[in-house]
């Protein structure tokens, strides 16, 4: 799991509060309220992130011994057909399912058309929903846009709480690259005006492009004096590199 904390995952801005604050409640709260934790976003909005902030915000908080598993559903599926070859003892799957506490399980959309696959999750999903278990599931759609996924999955995963992450507006796409400038010690002061809103127009839909975005600009950087600032043409040629 990422060492990051919620704050560090997820800045609270208006376009995750709601997910903020629903991740925030289920790490520091047991029981059923909120079971499961649905969050859904276009990609590279930070659900990824969260999912292992939620981890870490468990594990250093109320449950330090916690069994906290968070796996992608394409591995899921590979861990599926290693049990069906008999790579693994026959009810091994469903045996080390029963031991885990937290269930951060990643881009559900994936199981779309794996019917087995899907049948065993829903066997594991039952289980651990029944002894009190957190589960924390994203995706790309919520619940009831899934296709190809069975209907009484859909129906637990509504059941919860279901929250989005929606995509930063430009005044937020400028205020995360102010952070990430500062949080890698660089000085926001050298950087003209143009060249943040310019980045923050061009990869506001995506933050991890943006985050990509970013770090071409570091790097364009290196080379630069102190005393130079970080102008449109240095902004330019660094996005034109990344393309």
């Amino acid at each position: 799991i990422y060492t990051l904390s919620l704050h560090d995952a997820l800045p609270i801005f208006d376009c995750n509060k709601e997910a903020h604050k629903a991740a925030l409640y289920v790490a520091k709260n047991g029981g059923n309220l909120f079971n499961p934790l649905f969050i859904y976003s276009h990609s590279g909005l930070g659900k990824t992130h969260l999912l292992h902030a939620i981890g870490n915000e468990i594990k250093n908080g109320r449950m330090p011994d916690a069994k906290v598993l968070y796996i992608d559903t394409n591995d899921l599926v590979e861990e599926y057909i290693r049990f069906v070859r008999g790579e693994k003892e026959s009810q091994s799957m469903k045996q080390f399912f029963k031991n885990v506490d937290v269930l951060l399980l990643d881009d559900v959309q994936l199981l779309a058309g794996k019917v087995k696959t899907s049948e065993m999750f829903f066997a594991i999903y039952q289980d651990l929903f029944n002894h009190g278990k957190r589960i924390i599931i994203t995706s790309d759609k919520e619940p009831n846009e899934l296709k190809g996924i069975e209907e009484r999955l859909i129906t637990r995963f509504s059941q919860g709480l279901t929250v989005r992450i929606d995509e930063p507006d430009l005044d937020t796409s400028v205020e995360i690259l102010k952070r990430k400038i500062t949080a890698n010690g660089m000085d926001i002061d050298k950087f003209d005006a143009n060249v943040l809103l310019f980045l923050a127009e061009k990869y506001s839909s995506n933050v991890r492009d943006l985050e990509g975005a970013v770090q071409n600009l570091f790097f364009s950087c290196l080379d630069l004096s102190d005393e130079e600032r970080i102008t449109m043409d240095v902004a330019i040629k660094a996005v034109s590199s990344k393309s």
